[in-house]
């Protein structure tokens, strides 16, 4: 039976059904004792039956039935099922007595013998039920029907739910005769949307105000349509699921890639419920359930990664059999030259989000940008489907005449003054818009605006004459005035547009101000001061309304300017396009700003900034308000530098990588961290590692000519105080760095892809960063895929099992990786993977032939590895794929169990684990603390074992200790000391209104149980 769909009329809630199967579960020999008599009531009573059909009138069939004897044989058969049944009947025994009772004779009509007859089929199909039940599928349902809404309401409360809502109806207003139907017709579309396989993500494109959103809308709308009329379907017959984002600049304030995630769930969870009359009866996916079920209660927003995975799931199970279409809109809009933390955090957890579904064969995404730099965003075009979206003259038509024929003041005036020009029409108008549209809408609305501005002193026909061609000609007109300005205004008018663009963030006003006076524009060479910089409305006058002023509401640490600052940005992000392209009118850019970075980093009192304070944030703060492009400057130089393809600027910069003064803050904007350099490494840094790390090929290779860098130098130095430090190697820098041109020629001229620094090989670093196409390389090269670190014995295989890398395992294997090799602890790669929860690893290595009951040191297993970190997912898998011994499962439930993994210690006891094994808890008999808990075992102390619910008592876990009772579990079992669970409770770690809580709950059991 399909519990999902519904249960047997007599059970009225799934709780009720947990209640009943639990104690079905304690004494299940009994249970089908009762079972059995009841199906032979229902005999003797089919007997009855037949007797009233077989013989004429009710004495007849009295008689009939004295003659079988019938009446005492169920006497009998109720008789030995009461005594099953004790004198307090509640729960299921309560329902078995209640229904049973009413087979006491007389039984006087076939009505009542009818009836007695369809509720013993009712009570034994709910038994049968009640006795095989899956108690983990079970009380999935329960989550569904008793703390939906509470799931819905913790997305609602992390999401944009509302405001996308809004979107979508104002979208569907837009959507007018003649527009918002070509992408839905398109055969391309169609094609893609039924294509079963992972397939590129559809890139919808054009000019900006060309109609996109209005036609994805159409889509969206369509599948929306298709939906409510399948939702009542089977499930093999729904239509796909369809979710959707529209960035806009209201949201991007608050905006995560989190609450994006969490606002497609929503959105699915949803399309779930619609149609049904109760939101809490539908089947909610079980991704989602199993993300909610830690985060509801405590109202946290989990890990990206666990929404994403949560998605990704969700749109292959059974509620979305077609699938999942996903569209995220106005790309355009997100803060990609934004360089502050959350900007960054934001672009970066959008762009794995969406490179993660894109593998998915079951969602099927849309992407929707105005810009054509979003390419960099997206990764490589051949990744992407892209499909061109262009306003056809019958949509510019509509557009048009619509807004002629409006009701507001300008419309009606500019009816009226056309109707005094002779030779003129508004068809004519609207031909001659046309004419000059480049297919979006944005051009003739800009004219359009032209056309009913009432201060226009020309006639309609001179002003219409007047208007650009094209959409760029609009700031073309405005970049040329840049153009005729005096020669030193332009130069700084340049800087300032060049700054803007290629910093990737919105610039500080101040920040602006140094840049157009250092430098060729200050020719003294003096650094900016405050008092004398020149004033930031004359810098928008030169760059003729190009750029703008935004406000901050409040600092969000990156801000140069104490306590927030106006910040700088373009006035359109067309912008952006426009200057890329537009080489001829800012010549030689990234030579310009390469040259501004090192001129500033050379002319800099770094002995000023420096501070030897370590408990301060050294020279980025204490000199931020008077240098305020000097971070920017030693980060970003050498991207610049390598992008300009100068030689003069490459010598510029290998002067600067040959000053000592210079590297220390060089090398402080390098990135640091476990997984990127150590301190180590910067004392023994040279610039040659600099040029590595901006992958600063031609530089890098110029030092190796000039002897300043070397390809495998020796690596262990002494430094200052006699510290001996191993650096780690070029290659090494250049692999944790991704700088990919200088790795490729590193290897191809002789760099060792098997030397070991700090333990660990360049091949262990390039999978330690995921990085497949540098471990291909190093493998090609001669890397030795068994290497092991020096301090753990781990191979690369283990770093892979560990961060999940199944496209890299693959490749170490077919380059003659063992996938039976250990650590120094002897645990192997399905150990490594059971840890750290990678299942689809796990399920690989398996059937790679993988041991998956190796045991390491100190008996671990997989199993036990996965259940001391919770994965309960792995977990689930490893005891399906075998049967483990009762006595071995048991002692997984102490950890488990301490560690509050509910979902783990369930499936250990469905899988049959013993709910009172004691197992070594590591603590003391008979020596307590003052406050009543056991204090560290000594080594001649004498050790105690816990049971699970002395464990889950003293931690006073209510959830785990009512499932533990569930199983059978004892509260006055004794090992774990001189208390029973009760005394551990009283005096466990637990608030007091959580000790109340949990002596109820034992107290009341031991009643109900006695």
């Amino acid at each position: 039976m399909e519990l999902v769909t519904g249960i047997p009329a007599l059970v009225h809630t799934v709780k009720d059904l947990i209640i009943y199967a639990n104690d079905v579960r304690n004494t299940p020999k009994e249970w089908e004792e009762i079972l059995a008599h009841i199906k032979n009531l229902k005999y003797l009573l089919e007997k009855y039956e037949s007797g009233h059909k077989g013989l004429h009138g009710e004495a007849g069939a009295s008689r009939y039935l004295d003659d079988i004897n019938l009446r005492p044989r169920m006497e009998k058969v109720f008789a030995e099922i009461e005594k099953k049944i004790p004198q307090k009947r509640e729960g299921m025994k309560g329902k078995v007595y209640h229904w049973l009772k009413r087979a006491e004779w007389p039984v006087i009509s076939k009505k009542d013998a009818k009836d007695l007859q369809d509720s013993l089929h009712k009570l034994e199909t709910e038994l049968g039920i009640a006795i095989n039940v899956d108690i983990e599928y079970i009380s999935r349902t329960v989550l569904e029907r008793v703390r939906a809404n509470e799931i819905l309401e913790w997305l609602e409360g992390h999401s944009f739910d509302s405001e996308q809502s809004e979107m979508q109806s104002d979208l569907q207003t837009k959507m007018t005769a003649g527009t918002g139907t070509h992408l839905l017709q398109s055969k391309e579309l169609k094609e893609w949307l039924a294509d079963g396989e992972a397939s590129k993500a559809f890139w919808c494109r054009g000019a900006r105000g060309a109609g996109k959103s209005t036609q994805i809308s159409a889509v969206i709308c369509n599948l929306e349509s298709k939906w409510r009329e399948g939702v009542h379907s089977s499930y093999e017959e729904r239509a796909m699921g369809y979710t959707y984002f529209y960035i806009t600049p209201n949201c991007l304030k608050d905006l995560t890639a989190s609450k994006i995630i969490i606002t497609l769930l929503l959105q699915l969870l949803k399309q779930v419920t619609s149609g049904d009359s109760d939101p809490n009866k539908a089947s909610f996916p079980q991704a989602i359930i199993d993300l909610a079920g830690p985060s509801v209660r405590s109202g946290r927003i989990p890990l990206r990664q666990e929404l994403t995975k949560a998605f990704i799931e969700s749109a292959k199970c059974q509620q979305f059999p077609k699938g999942v279409f996903l569209a995220i809109d106005n790309l355009h809009l997100l803060p990609v030259q934004d360089r502050s933390d959350r900007a960054t955090d934001l672009i970066e957890g959008i762009y794995e989000f969406l490179t993660e579904v894109q593998r998915s064969a079951k969602i099927k995404l849309l992407l929707c940008s105005g810009n054509a730099y979003m390419n960099h965003f997206l990764g490589d075009t051949e990744d992407i489907k892209p499909f061109e979206l262009a306003a056809t003259p019958q949509d510019l038509k509509t557009y048009l005449n619509h807004k002629i024929e409006g009701e507001d003041p300008k419309a009606r005036r500019f009816r009226a003054d056309l109707r005094q020009e002779e030779g003129l029409t508004k068809e004519m108008v609207i031909e001659e818009l046309i004419a000059k549209s480049d297919k979006s809408f944005l051009l003739p609305a800009l004219q359009m605006k032209e056309l009913f501005n009432s201060s226009r002193a020309s006639s309609i026909s001179d002003v219409l004459k007047s208007l650009p061609p094209t959409f760029l000609d609009i700031y073309q007109a405005d970049l040329s005035k840049i153009r005729d300005l005096q020669h030193e205004e332009s130069l700084r008018a340049k800087i300032a547009i060049s700054w803007a663009y290629f910093a990737r963030r919105n610039l500080s006003a101040y920040e602006l101000e140094c840049a157009v006076s250092f430098g060729r524009a200050n020719q003294g060479g003096n650094l900016p001061r405050r008092m004398n910089t020149i004033k930031i409305d004359k810098i928008l006058d030169w760059c003729q309304g190009l750029l703008i002023l935004s406000e901050d509401v409040e600092s969000n640490g990156e801000d140069l300017i104490l306590g927030g600052s106006t910040r700088v940005q373009f006035v359109h992000s067309t912008v952006y396009e426009l200057l890329r392209d537009q080489l001829d009118l800012i010549q030689r850019i990234e030579e310009d700003i390469a040259r501004e970075c090192i001129t500033y980093i050379n002319e800099t009192d770094l002995t000023e900034i420096v501070s030897d304070d370590v408990s301060s944030r050294g020279w980025r703060e204490a000199k931020a308000r008077k240098y305020g492009l000097l971070s920017y400057s030693a980060e970003m130089w050498g991207f610049h530098a390598n992008r300009a393809n100068n030689s003069e600027i490459d010598d510029l910069a290998i002067q600067l990588l040959q000053q000592e003064s210079k590297l220390e803050i060089l090398l402080d904007k390098l990135p640091k961290g476990a997984s990127t350099y150590g301190e180590g490494d910067l004392l023994t840094a040279m610039g040659f590692h600099v040029a590595i790390h901006f992958n600063y090929l031609r530089v890098a290779k110029l030092m190796v000519d000039k002897g300043l860098g070397q390809i495998n130098p020796e690596t262990t130095v002494q430094t200052f105080e006699g510290d001996i430090i191993e650096s780690k190697t070029p290659l090494m820098w250049a692999i944790i760095s991704d700088a990919k041109d200088v790795s490729e020629w590193l290897v191809q001229t002789g760099a060792n892809p098997n030397i070991k620094i700090e333990n660990w090989s360049p091949l262990h670093w390039a999978i330690a960063k995921g990085k497949y196409d540098i471990a291909k390389l190093l493998l090609d090269n001669g890397a030795d895929p068994n290497l092991q670190t020096s301090d753990k014995n781990e191979t690369p295989l283990v770093f892979a099992a560990i961060l999940g890398l199944l496209d890299i395992s693959k490749l170490l294997v077919n380059y003659g990786a063992s996938i039976a090799a250990h650590d120094i602890e002897y645990m192997t790669v399905a150990h490594h993977a059971a840890r750290a929860g990678q299942l689809p690893f796990l399920q690989w290595a398996i059937d790679q032939g993988c041991d998956p009951q190796a045991k390491a040191n100190g008996n671990t297993t997989a199993l036990s590895a996965a259940c001391y970190q919770g994965h309960t997912k792995v977990v689930s898998y490893l005891l399906k794929l075998q049967k483990y011994p009762t006595e071995e499962l048991s002692a997984l439930l102490d950890w488990s169990v301490q560690k509050g993994h509910i979902e783990v210690v369930c499936a250990l006891l469905v899988a049959g684990a013993d709910t009172n094994y004691p197992a070594h808890g590591g603590w003391v008999k008979n020596q307590r603390t003052s406050d009543g808990v056991g204090t560290s075992q000594g080594v001649d102390d004498e050790p105690c074992y816990w049971t699970p619910l002395q464990r889950a008592s003293r931690n006073c876990n209510i959830g785990m200790m009512q499932l533990l009772l569930n199983y059978g579990a004892s509260i006055s079992e004794k090992s774990g000391g001189e208390w029973d669970s009760k005394g551990w409770v009283r005096n466990s770690l637990g608030t007091e209104s959580q000790k109340a809580e949990g002596l109820e709950l034992l107290e009341r059991w031991e009643r109900e149980h006695s």
